[in-house]
């Protein structure tokens, strides 16, 4: 009891708490805490269990899930992306190298230049521009079709997001914080929902884990009837929370990329990925 009192303390109960915590906690001893956490919660699922999202909490909609998995709608996505990435594969080999396979496992990251968090599709548009082509728009269409097709081929590689400086130190922290803080007409984090109340239901849907949150994505929703990215998803639980969405691909939304990818490191990329 006493160890996982300590574990939820060091969640974030209260804003008060977090904000003295955050800076005394190793990132490392955080994401393990969590882990520690969700293991005691819920001891017969295994860690690696925890890419398949809220399904692990059913077994009605794990068979559901696996049926649509048997002939998934994102496949046509693939197929785009692929044709996205080919037509203008000179540009994308000079900025990511030829092997499609090892690229998504790169991101996120945190560029010591710059002092920010590079994602994966920041990287792609980045590319695009710096080659005076048009940039793709965010969280859907084009940009998530070729996020999907490079997730695709890296299935199965391990998240594997590192912190061994102080301003990824600092990016990290500053994802933990938007995760853990209340916000909104609500007064909820991402925390109460993804963390508190993982396996639960909100409006007779089963709210998801955190760990293995960025595995899956982009995510092909029942909801959308098509392709969307991490940071579009973000916003949606934002609007949810009746709190204002941050920008796509805004620090903010980067931070908490990379707060979320850390904590699941060690987890194997499984994307793209098909949720209601």
């Amino acid at each position: 009891m006493k160890k996982t009192l300590l574990i939820a303390l060091s969640l974030g109960v209260t804003v008060a708490a977090t904000s003295t915590l955050a800076t005394a906690m190793d990132p490392e001893t955080d994401r393990q805490q969590l882990v520690d956490y969700f293991q005691a919660k819920n001891p017969k699922i295994a860690v690696d269990e925890y890419v398949n999202g809220a399904y692990i909490y059913s077994a009605d909609k794990m068979q559901q899930w696996e049926a649509a998995e048997e002939f998934p709608p994102y496949l046509d996505a693939i197929d785009a992306g692929e044709a996205h990435y080919n037509k203008d594969i000179a540009t994308y080999e000079k900025c990511f190298g030829t092997d499609v396979s090892a690229i998504r496992p790169k991101y996120p990251y945190f560029d010591e230049k710059t002092q920010q968090v590079v994602t994966l599709e920041g990287a792609i548009n980045s590319c695009r521009t710096d080659a005076g082509l048009k940039a793709y728009k965010w969280k859907k269409g084009a940009l998530a079709q070729v996020s999907a097709y490079l997730a695709y081929n890296a299935r199965g590689q391990k998240i594997n997001v590192k912190i061994d400086t102080d301003g990824a130190r600092a990016a990290y922290e500053a994802g933990r914080n938007i995760y853990i803080k209340p916000t909104g007409q609500l007064n909820l984090s991402c925390a109460k929902c993804h963390t508190y109340n993982a396996g639960r239901k909100a409006r007779s849907n089963l709210l998801s884990p955190i760990l293995g949150h960025t595995t899956h994505f982009p995510v092909f929703r029942a909801k959308w009837q098509n392709l969307g990215t991490l940071h579009r998803r973000y916003g949606g639980c934002h609007k949810n929370m009746r709190a204002k969405p941050f920008k796509a691909q805004s620090e903010e939304y980067r931070n908490l990329e990379f707060f979320e990818a850390y904590v699941s490191n060690g987890l194997k990329i499984n994307g793209p990925g098909y949720r209601e």
